[in-house]
């Protein structure tokens, strides 16, 4: 039974590093342009919004879990459908060649509003509860958007590109990976919004 499970794990392992690598050495472009992107354009959005922060005014969750105004269901349906709603759009893109182009114009706002939200939701009560909900909140969480949008993109570059208008088999693959993508990172959203909140409100709170 363990030789059976060593062998099991070589497998796998001997299966997943080759996919991984090939993975970001075929789409290198795309998660550096993207991701460099979202934190440039983050940066500089936290310079421009801060002049602006009394103006400013968002919500913090952890305050609100903190007071005993969260919603769990709410919040993680609302930031689920964000999701959704980004791998959608990131999905269709493989009906003009280069029109992923539109997607990081996406990120650019995705990335604006991360730093409105954080500066806006910046009370002045714990520094603890600005953290958490910066980092384990809004940052995880807008990150994650730009994660579904870049690996769908990356698998359409990598399959759609390479095929006439009517290829049903690859339509299928995109439509299957972009569902798979999704499910996973919505599940990592959820872990963001209900089980995060739930662990840090026993510890700290």
């Amino acid at each position: 039974m363990t030789k059976n499970n060593k062998f099991k794990f070589k497998l796998n392992k001997g299966v997943a590093t080759p996919f991984i690598k090939n993975f970001f050495r075929d789409n290198k472009l795309f998660l550096i342009t993207f991701f460099g992107l979202y934190l440039a354009i983050f940066a500089i959005s936290i310079f421009i919004v801060y002049n602006f922060q009394e103006q400013l005014c968002h919500n913090n969750y952890y305050q609100m879990l903190l007071e005993g105004n969260y919603s769990y269901f709410k919040v993680t349906l609302t930031y689920v459908l964000f999701n959704i709603l980004f791998a959608f759009c990131a999905m269709i893109t493989y009906r003009k060649k280069f029109a992923f182009a539109i997607m990081y114009f996406v990120v650019t706002f995705i990335a604006y509003r991360l730093a409105v939200n954080i500066v806006g939701s910046w009370l002045e009560y714990r520094l603890i509860i600005n953290i958490l909900n910066a980092v384990l909140f809004y940052f995880i969480i807008n990150t994650i958007y730009v994660i579904t949008i870049v690996l769908i993109i990356s698998h359409i570059n990598t399959n759609y590109l390479y095929c006439n208008d009517r290829c049903p088999m690859t339509l299928k693959s995109i439509f299957k990976f972009s569902v798979i993508t999704t499910v996973i990172t919505s599940i990592c959203i959820i872990i963001c919004t209900v089980v995060l909140p739930l662990i840090l409100c026993k510890i700290l709170f």
